[in-house]
């Protein structure tokens, strides 16, 4: 039986100054197609997008930089869209390898709620909370379980996430990579998943964006995420 042919919508005047103000100071967006189609899609149903920025709770406060994404995102609310602001209180507890040389430390659950308290509170300062959803990744990761978790990691290979800047680099340098480290690429892809998010912020991708994308795309049969 032959698939139903995607409904093509068409790219007005409004969609293309979407795309414009998502593509003001970003330095890549993948794939650029697909979010033009979904933007093109809202348009017409008038269904708000749903845009995802994952932040692990790794400090007390959030960092300056991370204002950028934020005025972004801001900028998309105010086209009507829906942000979805992401704690990462799970994979804190795993710790991000990017950019990493080393394993980085994992937080303790206290350091992570003393940490995650005051998140939602600064990015609101930027954000506007009517169009803003505040989620935990801790509400589908920790009853995800060691059988899915194995199941997860079972559509991925080592050669794949080795293609990763941070573990090539430290393989090559001979530097230990810890096999928990292998997780985190995985848990924040399935984040996209779980929340069915059509866009996906990062600060920094580090040639882990093809990473993200392959999970989600193994995941769901909804359609593509973009990064």
């Amino acid at each position: 039986m032959n698939a139903p042919i995607p409904k093509q919508y068409p790219v007005t005047d409004a969609v293309n100054e979407a795309l414009a103000v998502t593509l003001r100071g970003c330095e890549e967006l993948i794939p650029k197609e697909d979010w033009i189609k979904k933007l093109a899609k809202s348009e017409a149903t008038g269904v708000p997008l749903r845009i995802k920025l994952g932040l692990d709770p790794t400090a007390p406060d959030i960092h300056v930089g991370h204002t950028v994404v934020l005025n972004k995102m801001r900028q998309l609310q105010n086209l009507g869209h829906q942000v979805i602001f992401l704690i990462g209180d799970f994979t804190s507890l795993i710790g991000d390898p990017s950019g990493r040389n080393s394993t980085r430390p994992p937080l303790t659950p206290e350091q992570i709620k003393a940490n995650a308290e005051t998140y939602y509170r600064q990015a609101s300062l930027v954000l506007d909370p009517s169009k803003t959803e505040i989620r935990y990744n801790s509400e589908w990761s920790l009853p995800l379980g060691a059988m899915g978790m194995i199941q997860l990691a079972a559509k991925y290979t080592v050669a794949r996430m080795m293609e990763r800047n941070d573990f090539h680099d430290r393989f090559k340098a001979g530097t230990p990579i810890s096999v928990h480290e292998f997780l985190y690429p995985l848990m924040q892809g399935y984040d996209s998943v779980a929340l069915k998010s059509d866009l996906n912020w990062a600060a920094q991708i580090k040639n882990s964006t093809c990473s993200w994308a392959d999970i989600c795309k193994r995941n769901t049969a909804k359609s593509p995420n973009v990064f």
